[in-house]
């Protein structure tokens, strides 16, 4: 493992297990209770309503074309309900505002993700939250909120409106290289997971990964990567230099399908299977859905 560090010219984070450490499973079951009892209260068929969140999830996380994902789960999740049954958009968008926010009531965060984030911004950083865009963006900034991260500390959040793949497809990951408009070997990662985050090493990134909440379903072997608590990363961050070549201006919004391909083949290292990394963020949809709180009996 490397003693010195790349000079990155940009710094992205993952959100859940790695600044909010908040246990996945338990937000899940709380997320889908909430949602699926948010809309059988509304006299709305709870079970198609499962089928569709299902259908659409999974939509997500397999297409392969320029739509982004916000897209994609909505053509899917429509064919799956009454899409005269209620103005579909509205309603969740109804439920991010209101219910979903307080999923995080009471919930106390880790107070060094707040102190980094400040601390790499006065350096000069330019951050990035790669998080799992298969959420709106006002449920990713709700979850910031969470953890006592400022959304404004970012440049660009990635969500299921800006963005057409998922983690840990390196697709995902190219996007955002080529909105950042640098080269992998420019990019510092930030994560809790194995395979979701460590995938972005594909393309030729560092990674920093945070062990607090570490999901590592593969037996990773951690001395090749730098890795401690958020309170150790923490101390690391402090001791980086000053940015010196700042990324920017970094694209906030979707990225065109050609500049996603130009990003991968210009940093791929080595050959990468594809086809594997979606049928791995297929699992990673069917595990997210999996949970309890879309069986709608006693809802």
């Amino acid at each position: 493992m490397p003693e010195t560090p790349r000079a990155y010219r940009a710094i992205c984070f993952d959100l859940d297990g790695t600044l909010l450490p908040m246990d996945i499973d338990e937000f899940m079951n709380a997320y889908f209770s909430r949602l699926t009892r948010f809309v059988v209260e509304r006299g709305l068929d709870g079970e198609t309503f499962a089928v569709g969140l299902k259908a659409g999830t999974r939509a997500m996380a397999v297409h392969d074309d320029d739509r982004t994902n916000a897209q994609a789960f909505w053509d899917e999740f429509l064919t799956h309900v009454d899409p005269d049954a209620a103005d579909w958009e509205e309603l969740l968008s109804a439920f991010y505002e209101g219910d979903f926010a307080h999923i995080g009531d009471g919930f106390a965060g880790n107070p060094a993700a707040g102190r980094v984030l400040a601390t790499l911004r006065e350096k000069g950083y330019p951050l990035v939250l790669t998080t799992m865009p298969m959420f709106p963006r006002r449920a990713v900034e709700h979850r910031l909120e969470w953890a006592g991260a400022d959304p404004s500390a970012f440049e660009r959040i990635t969500s299921y409106e800006n963005s057409k793949s998922v983690k840990p497809r390196q697709t995902y990951y190219a996007e955002n290289l080529a909105a950042m408009g640098v080269a992998g070997a420019d990019v510092l990662m930030v994560g809790n997971n194995t395979v979701e985050d460590l995938a972005f090493l594909d393309l030729g990134v560092d990674a920093y990964l945070v062990t607090d909440c570490l999901l590592d379903p593969v037996g990773y072997d951690l001395d090749t990567v730098r890795h401690g608590s958020l309170a150790e990363f923490e101390q690391w961050a402090a001791a980086l230099p000053p940015c010196a070549r700042p990324a920017g201006p970094i694209e906030r919004g979707p990225i065109a399908h050609e500049a996603m391909e130009e990003a991968f083949a210009a940093n791929a290292v080595g050959e990468i299977d594809r086809a594997a990394a979606t049928a791995k963020a297929a699992a990673v949809a069917e595990d997210a859905t999996s949970h309890g709180g879309l069986d709608v009996q006693g809802a």
